[in-house]
């Protein structure tokens, strides 16, 4: 019995030093760049209404698109945009949101979830979409994952969308893969 108590305590005290090296370590603060491109084509508009408003006729919308995204690795794969728009079609202004799902065309495993949020500029012939993406980006082979933060624009012809999340080398429309945190220390 006596055996049995050392062997128990030996592996609680080498739990707890695996635990605290763990610890120590923590998560790696890391902020990388990133962009890439969306293409796709509308699937179906499950909803839609029209309604008169103070300023002019409106219209509400939910839409299904499927396609696909590319550039940074982390973010391409298969793509469904679930969005959902309210647009003066009097003005052609209004706003979109909706949420953006990427996963590996091969294991069908998540890629991202994003939130997409904008607003609506409705030309003759173009529809503009322009706003925030905001989501999870899970790990790639070496690559690391986080929260992704980025600027979007698309622009929709017919029935189909083109959208950019952020781009390289530019200012103007910056996006990020941020992962970690500072610990938490008590104030002093």
């Amino acid at each position: 019995m006596g055996r049995f108590r050392l062997w128990v305590v030996l592996a609680i005290v080498t739990g707890g030093f695996a635990v605290g090296a763990v610890a120590a370590v923590g998560p790696q603060q890391r902020t990388d760049p990133v962009s890439a491109v969306l293409a796709a084509n509308r699937l179906g508009v499950p909803y839609e209404r029209t309604c008169a408003g103070e300023d002019g006729q409106y219209r509400q919308t939910l839409e299904t698109y499927g396609g696909t995204v590319s550039g940074d690795p982390r973010l391409t794969g298969a793509a469904m945009l679930f969005l959902t728009s309210f647009v003066n079609t009097t003005t052609g202004n209004g706003t979109a949101a909706g949420t953006l799902v990427v996963t590996d065309p091969t294991t069908h495993q998540l890629r991202f979830r994003a939130a997409v949020q904008g607003v609506v500029i409705t030309g003759d012939v173009v529809t503009n979409i322009k706003g925030l993406v905001t989501g999870l980006v899970r790990d790639r082979g070496k690559q690391t994952g986080g929260r992704l933060v980025a600027n979007f624009m698309s622009i929709s012809v017919g029935t189909s969308i083109y959208g950019g999340i952020g781009g390289t080398g530019t200012n103007t429309m910056p996006a990020v893969i941020q992962s970690g945190h500072c610990p938490f220390s008590p104030a002093r």
